[in-house]
């Protein structure tokens, strides 16, 4: 998947994203929940297991994520912009984050305007951790930023 970063016209912003195919989305993980639980955290609305895995990452790291699941769009290409609320993409439509079934390909992006460089890696990195453990999916990460001149970036790995 290509990803093109929207110029800012604020300062730099850093971001992580995540890339990952094949993930199994349609049962919720036990542990995940657990956690939900113990920590008194509310789950996602609409409840997932990585839309709560979010929510817990969230709880620990107060920056920006936002999820959505690929397939929906129906393109190898999206357009990125990133605001003081997160990142959403600018698409013609407007398109939810939607995790609640088995998809082949999930787009996750961690930053926002306030968020420093350190956050966001430490969040990106703890995602992809328990992303492996939970779900056994080695999610391809990044670490693009924001500027202000345009960014493309390619998800998938050339083959070698």
């Amino acid at each position: 998947m290509k990803i093109e970063i929207l110029p800012t016209t604020t300062a730099e912003i850093p971001l992580a994203i995540l890339s990952m195919t094949n993930l199994d989305n349609r049962e919720l993980n036990p542990a995940i929940e657990k956690q939900l639980t113990t920590q008194q955290i509310p789950v996602a609305q609409p409840q997932s297991a990585l839309a709560d895995l979010i929510q817990v990452i969230h709880a620990h790291h107060p920056v920006a994520i936002n999820a959505w699941d690929m397939n929906a769009l129906g393109t190898d290409e999206v357009q990125l912009q990133v605001t003081a609320q997160g990142a959403q993409l600018a698409t013609t439509s407007a398109l939810a984050p939607n995790l609640d079934s088995k998809s082949s390909r999930i787009l996750v992006v961690i930053g926002d305007t306030t968020a420093s460089a350190e956050s966001v890696h430490a969040t990106g990195q703890e995602l992809q951790r328990k992303i492996k453990a939970f779900f056994g999916i080695q999610a391809r990460l990044q670490f693009p930023s924001c500027t202000a001149e345009p960014v493309s970036l390619e998800t998938t790995r050339p083959a070698s």
